[in-house]
């Protein structure tokens, strides 16, 4: 299995109408590629993890790169894995105002709940240092 975190920056505005688009998009399209990991938007910025299968990720990786609703697309680590550190794949931002997406399949608090997610991952991989990394700083 393979894993690969990039960051990105938005090259247009993301409302919560266009992340909830997003969020939908992405679910159907990991999903029917068996991957999983965390995507994450904070004031125009991007970070994502994606494991699954090395064919299944690189090939998603490759349309991701090619998405002009981003720039600047830059891999910070790609590792081999022994098993899943995300058991689905979700994506997280700060609290939108929409009440309905809160509740949208595969949107993640992570944002809101640092404490619980770092206690959450026993022994934490390198992209989840990262993942949080950005939650601090973005």
């Amino acid at each position: 299995m393979l894993s690969v975190t990039y960051v990105s920056t938005a090259s247009e505005t993301f409302g919560d109408a266009d992340l909830a688009e997003l969020l939908r998009q992405s679910r159907e399209n990991n999903a029917r590629s068996g991957l999983t990991g965390m995507l994450l938007f904070k004031n125009g910025r991007f970070m994502q993890v994606l494991e699954g299968e090395e064919e299944d990720v690189l090939e998603r990786y490759r349309v991701i790169a090619a998405d002009p609703r981003h720039t600047d697309v830059t891999q910070l680590l790609s590792e081999s894995i022994e098993g899943r550190r995300f058991p689905q794949w979700s994506m997280g931002f700060p609290t939108p105002e929409d009440a309905e997406l809160r509740r949208a399949p595969g949107y993640d608090a992570f944002f809101d709940s640092p404490q619980k997610r770092r206690s959450s991952w026993d022994e934490p991989s390198r992209a989840q240092l990262l993942l949080d990394w950005f939650r601090q700083r973005a």
